[in-house]
C-alpha cells in the first residue's frame, strides 16, 4: 500500500472513530484512533473514559494508559499528566501512602516538573517525601515563603535525628559499658519512642531481689544477697513443706560469727535432737530439722571469703549475708539501694564484656558475660 493509500485508509479511521465516539463508544473510539495513528486522539479518549468512572483505582487505570499512549510534547500528555497526577494527589491524601505509592507520586512529580508545572510537581514530591524535589520545584515556582518553611522544617527535623541518634548511642554506650540505670533512666526521660523502649527492653533483663543464679569460674552458684536469710515456706530461701513455717529460721551475722535462729515456729527447729531455743553458732557447720523433719545443713562457704552455705530440699545456696566478695581481685556482687544487683569491681582488676571496658560498678542484666581481660574467656555468666 503507498503512502497515499495509508494516508486515505487512516482518514477513513479516523472519522469511524469520531463516530464511535458521537455514539458514546469511547472503546472503540480509542481502538480505531489508535489503528489510525492517532494516539493524541486515542490518549484524549481514554482521559474521557477516565473522567466517567467513579472508582478511582478504575479512572487511575485508564489515566494511566492515557499518559502511556499519548505522544511526547503533545497536548494530549501534558492533559493526561495534569489528570494523573491531580488522581494521585488526592489518593495520597486520602490514604496512608504505601511504597507503590510514593513511587507513583514521584513518577507524577517529575512529570509534572518535565512540563514547567512546578507548584503541583511541589505537592507531589511533598506527598512522595522527597524534600530535595519539593525544594527545587517550590524554587522554580518562586515560592519564596513555601521554600523557607520548608528548609526551616528540614532543619528542625535534622537536628532531631541528630539527637534521635546521639541517644540511642548514648543509650547504646551506657547499656555496653555496664551503666544499665543510667540508661534507663535516661531512655525514660526521652522523647523518642524508641528510645524509651529500648530502655524497658534493658530493664526487662534487669537483674533484681536477693536471689541470684551465676556462674562463677565455671560453677554454678545460686547467691542470696540479704544481711540476713529467711528460710521458709514463703523465706527468702522457699520450702514446700507442711512441716515448715512461713518464715520459720533465719541465718544472720552476730559480729565475728553466723548464727540460725527459729523463729517462733510452728513445729519448731530440732538440734541434735532438742528443740534449739535462742540462736546457735554455726562455726565449722551446724545441721538442723525444720519442722522436726526437713534438714538444714549451714557451714562456711570455700567459694566465696565470708559465706557460708545452706544445703536443703536438694538445693544449695550461697549467703555472704552482705556483699558477697569473689575471689577475683577486689571483685564483689552486691545489691544497690534501687534492689538492681550490681558488680563492684573498683578496677582491681578491670572487667570486660568482650572488647568492652565495663566502668567500675555494673548494673547487671540477665546474660552478662564477664571476663578478667579484654576478649578474654568469661569467669562471671549472669543467669538470672
Amino acid at each position: 500500500m503507498g503512502v497515499l493509500a495509508r494516508k486515505l485508509a487512516a482518514g477513513r479511521m479516523a472519522r469511524k472513530a469520531r463516530t464511535a465516539e458521537l455514539e458514546g463508544e469511547l472503546g472503540q473510539a480509542a481502538a480505531l484512533f489508535a489503528q489510525a495513528g492517532r494516539l493524541d486522539e486515542t490518549s484524549r479518549i481514554m482521559l474521557l473514559r477516565g473522567d466517567g468512572e467513579t472508582d478511582p483505582a478504575a479512572r487511575l487505570r485508564h489515566y494511566v494508559q492515557a499518559l502511556a499512549t499519548a505522544p511526547a510534547g503533545s497536548e494530549a500528555r501534558t492533559n493526561a499528566c495534569r489528570k494523573h497526577a491531580t488522581l494521585l494527589l488526592g489518593m495520597a491524601s486520602s490514604e496512608a501512602a504505601s511504597g507503590a505509592l510514593r513511587q507513583d507520586l514521584l513518577d507524577a512529580a517529575r512529570e509534572l516538573e518535565s512540563i514547567g508545572e512546578s507548584e503541583q510537581a511541589a505537592e507531589a514530591y511533598a506527598r512522595a517525601g522527597d524534600v530535595d524535589g519539593q525544594a527545587r520545584t517550590l524554587a522554580r515556582a518562586g515560592d519564596v515563603e513555601q521554600l523557607d518553611a520548608l528548609l526551616l522544617g528540614q532543619q528542625r527535623r535534622d537536628r532531631d535525628e541528630l539527637a534521635r541518634r546521639e541517644a540511642h548511642e548514648e543509650v547504646g554506650a551506657l547499656v555496653a559499658t555496664g551503666r544499665r540505670r543510667e540508661a534507663v533512666a535516661m531512655a525514660r526521660a526521652s522523647g523518642d519512642p524508641a528510645v524509651r523502649e529500648r530502655g524497658l527492653a534493658v530493664e526487662a533483663r534487669r537483674v533484681a531481689g536477693e536471689l541470684v543464679s551465676l556462674s562463677l569460674e565455671g560453677h554454678d552458684v545460686k547467691l542470696v544477697l540479704d544481711e540476713e536469710v529467711v528460710v521458709g515456706r514463703v523465706g527468702t530461701v522457699a520450702i514446700a513443706s507442711a512441716a515448715v513455717s512461713r518464715q520459720h529460721l533465719v541465718v544472720a551475722r552476730r559480729g565475728a560469727d553466723v548464727v540460725v535462729r527459729d523463729l517462733g515456729s510452728r513445729n519448731g527447729t530440732l538440734l541434735r535432737g532438742v528443740a534449739l531455743g535462742g540462736e546457735a553458732v554455726v562455726g565449722d557447720g551446724i545441721e538442723v530439722l525444720l519442722g522436726k523433719e526437713v534438714p538444714l545443713v549451714v557451714r562456711p562457704a570455700p567459694e566465696l571469703p565470708g559465706a557460708v552455705a545452706l544445703s536443703i530440699g536438694g538445693a544449695r545456696y550461697l549467703a555472704p549475708l552482705g556483699p558477697a566478695r569473689l575471689t577475683l581481685g577486689a571483685w564483689r556482687i552486691e545489691r544497690g539501694p534501687d534492689g538492681w544487683v550490681e558488680l563492684v569491681t573498683d578496677d582491681d582488676p578491670p572487667a570486660f564484656a568482650g572488647v568492652m571496658r565495663l566502668a567500675a560498678r555494673v548494673t547487671l542484666l540477665r546474660g552478662d558475660a564477664i571476663a578478667r581481660e579484654r576478649g578474654g574467656e568469661p569467669v562471671l555468666r549472669v543467669e538470672g
